[in-house]
Order: structure tokens, then sequence, then C-alpha cells
């Protein structure tokens, strides 16, 4: 649009000047021809000068130049990684277009450029509000979990637009800045606020995945159809007053201590049933080595002992009345 009225400014500039040129030469001509005339008939002393006529031909340049600036004004440029919209001079849209490289449109036109690549929404710390070409940076988001306990968190999400939705987004919003500011960077705010109120604090203090998974899941949800695509979602940091992280960290001392206490007493239950078992089972072999041990069985026994003893020539002395008695060679 800034090149049509450039150009068009030209171009009635140059045929103007080419106009003016015109009419002071058929002027000046005719003033010199009426100046002779009267010298030619004795009223003037003097003959007259020939007037300087400049040529109409230096308005020529000014309507080249305007010409140009309307031809540029006809083609514009698109980059990967863009979508543009077509404006008309009224306001209304013409269309987009979403391949790179070079487009015509009319001069009236406006080709207004929305940045689909991948972009971030950041909220961390006492961080200043900025918007940055499709990014927007922000302070930390507080929230009240599900035990109604204060927290801050930090989170940080990375999308990207559907070129195809840029129309819409251009009438319902005017600007990717307006979009960004306005909507995606509320939103966020407000989903991670309603999330993370599902979550109770252990949860929170100890499982952060659960909270980024639920995030990304609602955002994808719920930006489908304003064309936002939810490329990834991380929760960098879960910030408690310090006095529930000490009493969660004394929670969890004492529950380690509980849990050691617990784990000693099974170990001394298991080895009291061990030793319970290995006695049984001992006093069960001596009770079945006993039952074995009969008359007759001790009987065999001692004469095999004694055959033994005999095959390896030992001395057996057997006093009256008395046992036998082995000796050596």
């Amino acid at each position: 649009m800034f090149g049509l009225v450039i150009g068009g400014a030209a171009v009635v500039a140059g045929l103007g000047l080419m106009g003016a040129m015109h009419a002071r030469n058929e002027r000046e001509t005719r003033f010199y021809d009426d100046a002779m005339a009267e010298y030619k008939k004795g009223m003037r002393d003097y003959k007259p000068e020939k007037p300087f006529l400049i040529k109409p031909a230096i308005g020529i340049a000014p309507v080249v130049v305007g010409a140009l600036f309307i031809c540029l004004s006809c083609v514009y440029t698109q980059d990967i990684g863009e979508a543009v919209v077509l404006r008309n001079l009224g306001g209304s849209i013409a269309g987009h277009t979403e391949e790179a490289g070079f487009h015509l449109k009319a001069p009236w036109q406006d080709a207004l450029t929305w940045d689909i690549r991948n972009r971030q929404i950041n909220f961390f710390k006492d961080s200043e509000y900025a918007y940055d070409g499709g990014s927007y940076t922000g302070a930390e988001v507080s929230i009240n979990d599900a035990s109604g306990t204060k927290a801050n968190i930090d989170v940080q999400v990375i999308y990207s637009l559907d070129a195809s939705k840029v129309e819409d987004l251009y009438a319902e919003y005017g600007t990717q800045e307006a979009f960004v500011t306005n909507y995606v960077s509320n939103d966020l705010r407000a989903t991670a606020r309603e999330v993370a109120g599902s979550f109770d604090t252990i949860t929170l203090l100890t499982d952060r995945s659960k909270l980024t998974e639920a995030v990304s899941a609602a955002l994808s949800e719920q930006w489908r159809d304003k064309g936002v695509i939810v490329e990834q979602v991380q929760v960098q940091d879960i910030r408690y007053a310090d006095s529930v992280t000490d009493a969660y960290a004394d929670a969890q001392t004492a529950e380690v201590a509980k849990q050691k206490a617990q784990n000693a007493q099974e170990t001394a239950k298991v080895e009291a049933e061990t030793k319970k078992i290995e006695a049984q089972g001992e006093a069960d072999a001596n009770q079945i080595l006993a039952q074995s041990l009969t008359d007759e069985v001790l009987r065999q026994q001692y004469i095999e002992a004694l055959k033994s003893a005999a095959k390896n020539g030992g001395l057996i002395v057997v006093p009256e009345g008395s046992q036998p008695i082995v000796g050596a060679n």
C-alpha cells in the first residue's frame, strides 16, 4: 500500500510537471512572438531574446520512478516459516499464502506476515514482560495446589502456528503480537493454575513430570481449534515456602528412620525364623537317627567294626565279661 501511494504521487507529480512545462513553454513562446511582432512594426526599440524553453520530458523521470514503485507494490516475498495474510484497502481479507518465494498481489493490498516457526512462551521468576517476534517472556506463575498450599512455578511452552489458520487469527486479533500477548500467554497462565490445583503438595514436590504432562494435554486440547500447535511443555521449577519444604524434609527423614526400623525388625524376624527352622531340622534328624539305632543294627555295626579291625591287622583283646579292645599293630 505504501508503494502504491508513493508511486502514484510520483506519477501524478511527473505528469503535472510535464503539463506545467508545456504550458510555460507555450506562454513564453506566445510572449516572444507578440514581442517580435511589435519589434517588426517599430513598436519596440530592441529585439526580444528568444525564451529558454524547458522540455516537458523532464517530467518523465518521476513518472518512471512512480511506475516502478507501483510495480514493486504488486510483488512481495515470503520466507520459509512464514504465512502471509493479504488485506484489501478497505480492511477485508483477500486470502493468504503459505509457500515461500515471490508472490503477486494488487497494489492496494497489504501483505501481513505471521511467523509460524517454533516460538517460546517463558514464565520465569521475576522476568520482565516482553514480546519478541512470536515469543513472549513473563514472570513466574503463582498457584494453589489441591491441598491449598501456595507455590510459584516456572514453565516454558514451545509452540508453532498452523498456517491455514492465520486468516482467522488476523480477523480475531489483528496482529500476531496481540494474539500472543492477549491470548496465548494468558491462557498458559490460567491453564497452569487450573491444572496445578488438581495435584496435592506431595505430588508436586516429588513428581513434577505429572504436572508437565497434564499442562501439555490441557493446552493441546484448548489450542487445537485456534491453530496453535503445542510442541513441548516443561515445568522447570516449583517453589514452595521454606516452611513447606522444611516440613516435607522432616517428614522424609522420619519416614526413612521408620523404614529403617521396619527393615531391621523384618531382618531380625527372618533370622529368628531361620534359626528356629535349623534347630527343628537338627532335632528331627537326631530323632530319626535314634529311632533307627535298634539292638540288631548296633550288633551288626559292632560285628562289622571287628571285621574291619581284623582285616587291617589290629589286635583284638577280649577281657572276660568285657567288650573287646582293639589295639594298633
